[in-house]
């Protein structure tokens, strides 16, 4: 199991010891499949981070990492480890919209904290670019390099968080290693899979869910 595996594999755990039980996950998100609104604001944010407007229709977004049911309906949870924060993210988070965003505030500090960490330890081996990312978002600076297009990976990456942020119909729950639940990094208690803390990370979940009505 991968280090991403393992990490998800126990908030699974942690969120069905605190009364969330697994669901089966929605399909992966479709773009050309989104409607009104929210298609135009994913058009918007392509743009903002210079994506190759010819690619779009082709962009695939990663599947979500888990889905539990609540007592008044499922709710998707991403999980967001240290590769989702930096400037590029912060991109996607900079629109009127993401203020409706009950992790806004937070993910705004992360990604300006931990970029520089980040661009130490993700630039190689497929982090800072990749096959498919320059397609969409253009040749990659050197690594560590943010003049030019930076990474693209790390804009493809921020592209696909902010396509599920956008998607109406669902209720969608992001939470963050980084994130501090009873006095701890959320980080830690994955790590150590404490059910002790199951009761905070429900809440926490509770409190960061959104939906976008549907129309």
């Amino acid at each position: 199991m991968t280090r991403t595996g393992a990490r998800a594999a126990a908030l699974s755990e942690l969120l069905e010891a605190g009364g969330l039980t697994a669901a089966e996950r929605p399909p992966r998100p479709r773009i050309n499949e989104v409607p009104g609104v929210a298609r135009v604001r994913i058009d918007d944010v392509y743009r903002a981070l210079n994506g190759n407007p010819d690619l779009l229709h082709q962009a695939k977004p990663d599947a979500f990492d888990l889905c539990v049911s609540a007592a008044d309906g499922p709710v998707i949870v991403e999980l967001d480890e240290e590769q989702h924060f930096n400037r590029y993210r912060a991109t996607t988070l900079s629109f009127p919209w993401a203020e409706a965003l009950p992790w806004l505030s937070a993910y705004r500090d992360y990604a300006r904290l931990h970029e520089a960490d980040l661009a130490r330890k993700f630039i190689s081996g497929g982090r800072w670019t990749n096959a498919s990312a320059p397609r969409y978002f253009g040749t990659a600076s050197a690594p560590g390099d943010f003049t030019g297009v930076g990474s693209p990976r790390w804009r493809q990456r921020a592209f696909y968080d902010a396509v599920k942020d956008l998607l109406p119909g669902i209720r969608l729950a992001r939470i963050a290693v980084f994130d501090v639940v009873d006095g701890r990094p959320l980080e830690a208690i994955l790590r150590s899979k404490d059910h002790s803390a199951a009761g905070p990370i429900r809440r926490l979940v509770e409190s960061r869910t959104h939906s976008w009505p549907t129309s």
